[in-house]
């Protein structure tokens, strides 16, 4: 298994810095979608043992999941994309058929499946959003933020905040597994709070004599 999995992780790395290479100096660099990729890997395989699922299966599939992502022109289309470079990839490196498959529809499956059908593709979707509110997030929000003007930080991070809020409510579709739903409360739950805390912040950003 470990060396499966290191083959996925050489080939994908090598081809994010290829085909990512003119766009190395913006803040999605293929330096970070592939740091991306990790931290989703992680998340796989944590959820993968919590689940009791196939661990190979859902971590190769999440190293595959974004490998399209600079050729792709419709990025909702990227998740099929992503499944044909990995299902090329996995026949000519003589993956079994079965696991090939299930990998590839776990890829597929990850932009748009409104019911994904087996737990590996599950666990990818969740994995994908536990990163997509990590902590890690709130320091590449800070990133394409504009410090100079601080009403315009205040109005960018509570739009941010009404963005978890609707997260918070479903409105942008479920956490399938019961592991990762609780993951993403407390992830949620932790970036409101930091966010909470730079509003405050920003309020106490004022001359003294108008607070003494």
């Amino acid at each position: 298994m470990q060396e499966r999995i290191k083959q996925v992780s050489e080939f994908v790395y090598d081809y994010l810095m290829e085909t990512g290479k003119d766009h190395a100096d913006e803040p999605w660099s293929p330096k970070y979608r592939w740091e991306h990729t990790l931290r989703v890997a992680h998340w796989a395989w944590i959820l993968a043992i919590e689940e009791k699922a196939n661990i190979e299966k859902s971590v190769i599939a999440a190293i595959f999941h974004d490998v399209s992502h600079f050729i792709s022109k419709d990025y909702r289309k990227h998740g099929e994309k992503s499944a044909e470079i990995a299902m090329d990839f996995m026949l000519k490196a003589r993956f079994p058929k079965e696991s090939a498959e299930a990998i590839s529809y776990s890829i597929k499956s990850h932009v748009g499946e409104r019911n994904p059908k087996t737990i590996q593709a599950k666990i990818l979707q969740d994995a994908d959003t536990l990163d997509r509110f990590g902590y890690f997030r709130i320091l590449l929000f800070g990133k394409t933020v504009d410090f100079s003007n601080l009403e315009k930080v205040k109005t960018e991070i509570q739009s941010r905040l009404e963005y978890l809020e609707k997260v918070e409510r479903g409105e942008f579709g479920p956490m399938w597994t019961k592991t990762g739903k609780t993951k993403v409360e407390q992830l949620i739950n932790g970036c409101k709070a930091v966010y909470d805390e730079i509003l405050s912040e920003i309020e106490n950003t004022k001359t003294p004599e108008s607070y003494i």
